[in-house]
């Protein structure tokens, strides 16, 4: 299915993350990109493989100044080179789109204008779907180059070499192995579901996300 549909269910999820009286998490960012990265043809095992990189990505950031706009950038450009590299078990090679910058001059627009927590869900989400919507990705065994991650439907030339049962079968296994990824991770994670933490997130990540 095309990426454009899954922008609006992207954007309520991202209110709900940044609305959200918890600090935002690079945990939860990533499985929103994962969510909306269902949607993506060629089919990828980014999906999964890329939840727990996005989220370390945000994580190795987030305290810098400006940090929760460069972590969020490098959640999604992380997340969408996994994207790229989790094609090739389904016969493409998959080229990530540009990576997302300057994030943080478009939320001071928005603030600067009086917008709100949703505005920027909105904003952010568009931004997402204008970048992997430049992602490119070539069916290797017949040479044929897909243009976007964001199309209705693959080439008849490659619906045809498609194997559709070993891509659910491997979809179903990368899936299985995401969620005791995501069990044994939770052992290990702190009050604030933060892998490798056991402290009380306080003080200034608790503040508005303008504030932030």
């Amino acid at each position: 299915m095309p990426l454009t549909p899954k922008r609006k269910p992207l954007e309520i999820e991202l209110i709900g993350i940044l609305g959200n009286d918890d600090p935002l998490n690079g945990q939860k960012l990533a499985k929103a990109l994962s969510n909306f990265s269902k949607g993506i043809l060629p089919p990828t095992l980014g999906i999964f493989t890329g939840i727990a990189p996005a989220a370390a990505a945000y994580e190795a950031v987030s305290k810098q100044p400006n940090g929760v706009t460069k972590g969020i950038e490098a959640a999604i450009n992380t997340f969408a080179s996994f994207n790229a590299i989790g094609m090739a078990p389904f016969l493409f090679q998959g080229t990530p789109p540009p990576q997302i910058r300057n994030l943080q001059r478009f939320f001071d627009m928005i603030k600067n204008s009086n917008g709100s927590t949703k505005d920027i869900a909105k904003f952010l989400s568009i931004a997402i779907l204008a970048n992997y919507t430049l992602g490119k990705s070539t069916f290797t065994p017949l040479g044929i180059p897909i243009p976007t991650w964001n199309i209705g439907i693959l080439p008849g030339a490659v619906r045809d070499e498609l194997d559709q049962g070993k891509i659910n079968a491997k979809i179903a296994k990368a899936e299985a192995q995401s969620e005791t990824v995501a069990e044994i991770s939770s052992w290990r994670a702190g009050p604030d579901n933060i892998l490798g933490t056991d402290d009380d997130r306080t003080g200034p990540e608790q503040q508005e996300f303008f504030d932030r």
